[in-house]
């Protein structure tokens, strides 16, 4: 547990803004050199991790877990230093009043997103939009443009916690556990257990579109390809046919965008190995990186692991380890299973 959980804090602390992937390549490599064949970003900023099974005429395996996380972008600087912003990706204007944020400029730049005192607001109970909203540096309009520029990206401040049974919080879980689960799984499966050449993408902007993903897919032409993505956890106040269990492991999508055949087969393997799993039906699509896949290339044969998440795209996004960890050993067992039992 302690190994798949220093591997999240590393991640977690990379603050990648969808199309700032590249920007923490240097310390995916230092985490994941001594376990890969190759490391290297393509054109797009998707970081493509390659571990061969050393077979003749081997199957390829394709996983993906996207690396991007939603933000903000300077669009406007006022002459008193205040900064404005857009969105970047689905951010919530509700978590951002009298949030702390890193804007990304020259240099990191902390911040404060200006909140209206309630005794000045009355009975306006109603939420800023981000384009209304103001960022406060403490400096100066003369000052602040040493540092800052428009289009510079920032990230809203959720520092990596550890709280009781088990659970991990911070800004950057969606898609950091999956991240997390990923490697920590072909790192610890045998180069000569493997019955597949398995390429595994941190992929790059699905906050924003799920389309850069394509290309990676598209240059290594897989047999098989998983998508990993968190869920929406239930929680007292999520429908039950909207969300998943925490600590009752991933969960396998049943889809029209994926291979029903091969969704049952992980089914079975998880249950077969004693490692929990739970099942959701998405019939018009998955929401994940697997909805643009599957339109890619030639094809090949899809599926979609998912980890339940609380509290999604705020500053305190929650997954529990035992999960994290379900994921690895369930995604080290499709590594290891010959494509003919899938």
């Amino acid at each position: 547990m302690e190994e798949i959980k220093k591997i999240l804090k590393t991640l977690c602390d990379c603050p990648t803004v969808s199309s700032s992937e590249t920007t923490e390549f240097k310390k995916i490599n230092e985490l994941c050199a001594p376990y890969f064949d190759l490391i290297e970003c393509d054109n797009v900023g998707n970081i493509i991790l390659t571990k061969l099974s050393g077979k003749d005429d081997a199957k390829k395996l394709y996983i993906d877990a996207h690396f991007d996380v939603i933000g903000l972008m300077v669009n406007k600087i006022h002459k008193n230093g205040f900064l404005s912003v857009c969105n970047i990706g689905g951010v919530d204007a509700r978590i951002l009043p009298s949030s702390e944020v890193t804007i990304h400029g020259k240099k990191d730049i902390y911040g404060v997103v200006v909140s209206t005192p309630p005794h000045l607001k009355g009975d306006d109970k109603s939420v800023p939009k981000i384009d209304k909203i103001l960022i406060d540096t403490g400096f100066k309009d003369d000052t602040v443009k040493d540092f800052v520029s428009i289009g510079d990206l920032i990230t809203v401040k959720g520092e990596y916690m550890e709280t009781q049974n088990g659970y991990i919080v911070s800004s950057y879980l969606d898609n950091r556990s999956c991240g997390a689960a990923c490697i920590h799984a072909l790192m610890n499966t045998e180069r000569k257990d493997l019955e597949y050449d398995v390429y595994l993408a941190i992929s790059a902007c699905e906050e924003t579109g799920k389309m850069l993903s394509r290309t990676a897919l598209f240059n290594i032409e897989p047999d098989i390809v998983i998508t990993t993505d968190v869920n929406f956890a239930r929680e007292p106040d999520i429908e039950k046919r909207h969300s998943i269990e925490c600590r009752k492991g991933p969960s396998v999508d049943i889809s029209t965008l994926t291979d029903r055949d091969l969704s049952r087969s992980i089914i079975r393997l998880a249950k077969e190995n004693g490692i929990p799993c739970q099942v959701v039906v998405e019939p018009m699509g998955t929401g994940t990186n697997n909805d643009a896949l599957a339109i890619t290339g030639k094809g090949a044969r899809y599926a979609v692991l998912s980890l339940p998440l609380k509290s999604m795209h705020t500053t305190c996004e929650s997954v529990n380890l035992e999960d994290v960890l379900s994921l690895s050993k369930l995604l080290s067992l499709i590594a290891k299973t010959k494509e003919s039992q899938l």
